[in-house]
């Protein structure tokens, strides 16, 4: 029997995940382990919804030979059904959306997404499989949502979820039933419960945090009690709030926070309770609420603490300004890291600061050459690494500090203004100000994806990055899993390109990782980087993490060591600037500054800032790359970006082997004409190809060419980069003396810058003896084997319908019919080595080929050219 099932005390978000998961698993039977939430009994008794149920009594005696758990990956929480699934020892499918317990299942299946809904989850799935739900279990589904979303308003409410009601309304889903049943007004036992709530309430400041506690003491037990408590924090504007049930024998504990620093879910967990990071909920015994309160207290408060002191703002790893230096030198030092202040060093102390601002000026005013000591400002602002956040503020009000430094284990570390403004507005959500949320694209958000890791890479490579985290580590820093990796294992892709960047020194990280597990590795000193090919065939790149700096547009980028934002911000687009912490304790943490999931969710190709294009031109051709690739779309900010660029002219200074190189990688991938025509939109294609217009023929012609280099590939009769046939191409529609520049741009060597350079004209001779009448197969192959490949795969497009059959002729019969004699038969017959032997295969095999000569007759016929060609007998 296959069975799917839930926690006690299904809510909606259960009932829902439950029916959506029978439209995944044809043939199953829903078992609840225990009563349902009154409000599903009465919705379920009330609608006269049925599902396909079978009872605990009766799973008894079944054999279950598939199971699958929604909203729920404990053991703890599915009560006698879990007993029963586990004695089984059937395969486990779990599809939830809650974090890791102590007791997770260990599942063969797991199926998870950071959304505030298991029905978002089974929403996902069925778009997937491009399955619809009938308008009955469309609504049991919405009414999960709108249950766990708080009708789509708590914090934690994501667009995946907004995105998945809106598809359930358009599957049929009833509204009023939502409304009836979720968006419900309090029954009397409940306004009583909530009355207790305030009355017991005992509001705490934590840090300037509001944190309530509240001891009801309800005459008989209230169903639905979260649900009260929930109207509680949003009637009162509580960020983080708990209350405690007295119900004899038990002592229920339910706890609601919107505040980032306090985990409702881990809060819990020590109560042997659990949830997420807004709601979660515990039931013990034995225990008093004072007891219990006052626990709860010390955590949140430890909670709170660790989030608002001047340590967790801090960023290690610093710039200095040597005191030694001259005010240009300074001032170009923090144009290249992009920064407008710094500490200035002397030695191993800091001794003032100098601004963008000041060094500006002085410079202006004629003061380059002059000691940087000149316009620096005396002593450097400096707090404890655990005070609190309220006077790093005070510091940056009444002081004027550009940024306050922070002593740390390791090093110092360093607050900015942006660092505060990006914490007080944490704050400003955990005091329940109404703050426009789109200001939170600019923070860090933090995820675990650690089952995703886990699940998504080979053993060997799994074991590798655990190893790369554990050095990290044991150095005082921490190694990330970074760029392409994150991006592909986030879209579930396959992950080709392993890059590691590690907080301390890359090339060292590589040596102790062949010390470990055998291999070799390859260092770039002037980089901090090293290629790793480990044994097992584990490959990857370790890198020292660092911020590049371009001394002039277009040029390749110099690169100092930086901290791992800064680390990041240097990549090319936010999908790409991601990282997975791989340290011990903090293994699977998802780093995202700059909104890179938002933009994966929105499938946007963005850059992270205005100057990009002009840093590096190859990006806007990598743009185009990723979103044909990747089937996204490029934001309309960073296409303007893009032309901005063109109009710059910095594509005109881009290296030949760079723009070759980066066109290469574009056009080798799946869509290549479609990609070159977007670099058109963009004003990239004429400022790439200066010379060459796109248009509808172009167009037109390069389809053909890619349809025959698939044939070309399958006959195995072109086998060289499929981006020189494009060249090669373009360079036939170029003008007169276009293929040669075309070679010069793209730095072309050898046989492949000669036959770009007159691949029009060599082009026109291959069709001039196809469309002869009289042409025979031997001219015709004569023709093609002095050509290029490429050029007579180009051809082959160019051509009409005949010519077109005359050279796959060429190509797949003619030149593959084996030569009737070999030089070694004529030396055999007496002809003494020579150029004849040479020329009497030739011309004999010509004369087969057209029918002038037998086969049977070919050695006749050879020693009969080979005499008149002067060979000797």
């Amino acid at each position: 029997m296959k069975v799917i099932t839930t926690h006690l005390g299904a809510d909606f978000d259960a009932l829902g995940a439950a029916a959506g998961a029978l439209l995944l698993t044809p043939g199953a039977r829903v078992v609840f382990p225990g009563s349902q939430e009154v409000a599903v009994r009465r919705f379920l008794a009330a609608e006269h919804v049925e599902l396909p149920e079978v009872r605990v009594r009766e799973l008894r005696r079944a054999r279950i030979t598939e199971a699958t758990v929604v909203d729920c990956s404990s053991w703890r929480r599915l009560g006698e059904v879990g007993e029963l699934i586990a004695q089984a020892g059937c395969p486990v499918r779990v599809v939830d959306h809650h974090p890791e317990g102590p007791d997770t299942i260990a599942a063969e299946e797991l199926v998870t997404a950071p959304v505030a809904a298991t029905c978002t989850v089974i929403v996902r799935e069925l778009q997937r499989r491009e399955i619809v739900p009938d308008p009955v279990t469309a609504t049991l589904m919405l009414l999960g949502i709108y249950e766990d979303t708080g009708g789509l308003t708590y914090l934690d409410t994501t667009p995946t979820d907004v995105a998945a009601a809106a598809w359930l309304l358009e599957a049929g889903a009833r509204l009023e039933w939502v409304r009836r049943y979720v968006l419900r007004p309090l029954e009397p036992e409940q306004l009583e419960l909530l009355n207790q709530f305030v009355e017991g309430a005992v509001e705490h400041q934590v840090s300037g945090v509001r944190v309530v506690m509240t001891i009801a003491r309800p005459s008989e037990q209230v169903e639905e009690a979260a649900y009260v408590i929930h109207r509680y924090a949003e009637i009162f504007d509580l960020p983080v709030v708990v209350a405690l049930l007295e119900v004899p024998p038990q002592l229920i504990v339910i706890a609601r926070s919107t505040f980032s620093g306090v985990d409702a879910g881990k809060l819990l967990v020590p109560l042997g309770g659990g949830g997420h990071a807004t709601a979660a909920a515990a039931r013990l015994r034995g225990r008093s609420a004072v007891e219990v309160a006052e626990q709860l207290l010390r955590e949140i408060s430890a909670m709170v603490g660790a989030h608002w002191t001047a340590g967790s703002l801090a960023t290690p790893y610093l710039h200095t300004c040597p005191h030694d230096i001259t005010v240009a030198e300074a001032q170009e030092r923090m144009v290249r890291l992009r920064i407008n202040a710094m500490p200035v060093s002397e030695g191993s102390t800091l001794v003032g600061v100098v601004t963008r601002q000041i060094l500006d000026a002085a410079v202006a005013g004629g003061l380059g050459d002059r000691p940087v000591t000149t316009a620096m400002r005396p002593g450097v602002p400096e707090v404890r690494a655990d005070a609190p956040v309220d006077e790093v503020q005070r510091l940056f009000m009444e002081g004027h500090a550009r940024f306050v430094l922070v002593p740390l284990a390791n090093g110092w570390g360093i607050i900015t203004r942006m660092d505060l403004f990006r914490r007080l507005y944490d704050r400003q959500l955990a005091e329940g100000a109404r703050v426009d949320r789109r200001v939170a694209g600019a923070r860090l958000v933090v995820q675990d994806v650690g089952r995703s890791v886990r699940r998504a890479l080979s053993p060997q490579l799994l074991e590798v990055l655990t190893a790369a985290g554990e050095f990290a580590q044991a150095s005082g820093g921490h190694a990330y899993l970074v760029g392409g990796a994150v991006r592909d294992l986030l879209l579930g892709r396959s992950v080709e390109d392993v890059d590691v960047v590690v907080e301390g020194n890359g090339v060292e990280l590589a040596d102790r990782l062949v010390a470990r597990f055998g291999g070799r590795s390859h260092p770039h000193e002037a980089f901090m980087t090293a290629a790793v090919h480990l044994d097992g065939d584990v490959r990857l790149d370790v890198a020292t993490a660092r911020t590049e700096f371009y001394r002039s547009p277009a040029a390749l980028p110099e690169v100092e060591t930086s901290a791992m934002r800064q680390d990041l911000y240097r990549r090319d687009f936010t999908i790409n600037a991601m990282a997975i912490n791989l340290t011990p304790g903090r293994f699977g943490d998802l780093l995202d500054f700059f909104g890179g999931q938002r933009d994966l969710e929105r499938h946007q190709i963005r850059v992270l800032h205005s100057l990009s294009f002009l840093d590096d031109p190859t990006r806007a051709i990598r743009a185009v790359r990723f979103a044909t690739r990747l089937g996204f779309e490029i934001a309309a900010e960073t296409r303007q970006l893009i032309r901005v660029a063109v109009q710059e002219g910095v594509f005109s200074r881009l290296s030949g082997e760079r723009l070759r190189d980066e066109l290469a990688e574009m056009v080798g991938e799946g869509h290549p004409v479609e990609a070159l025509a977007e670099l058109d939109h963009l004003g990239v294609f004429p400022a790439v190809f200066p010379g060459l217009v796109w248009n509808a023929a172009l167009h037109r012609f390069l389809h053909e060419v890619e349809s025959v280099l698939a044939w070309s590939v399958l006959e195995e009769v072109y086998s060289g980069p499929r981006w020189f046939a494009y060249v090669v191409a373009l360079a036939t529609r170029a003008g007169e003396g276009g293929g040669k520049h075309l070679a010069q741009r793209l730095a072309l060597s050898g046989r492949m810058s000669s036959t770009v350079a007159a691949a029009r004209g060599r082009m026109e001779q291959l069709l001039a003896v196809l469309c002869q009448k009289n042409a025979s197969p031997s001219d015709v192959v004569a023709a093609v084997e002095r050509s290029d490949r490429a050029l007579v795969a180009v051809t082959m497009a160019a051509a009409g319908s005949q010519e077109r059959r005359t050279l796959r002729q060429a190509l797949t019969a003619w030149m593959r019919t084996p030569a009737p004699v070999s030089g070694a038969q004529l030396r055999a017959a007496g002809i003494k080595p020579g150029p004849a032997i040479g020329g009497a295969v030739r011309q004999t095999r010509a004369a087969v080929l057209d029918g002038r000569v037998e086969k049977g007759r070919a050695l006749e016929y050879a020693l009969a050219v080979a005499r008149e060609l002067g060979g000797e007998t």
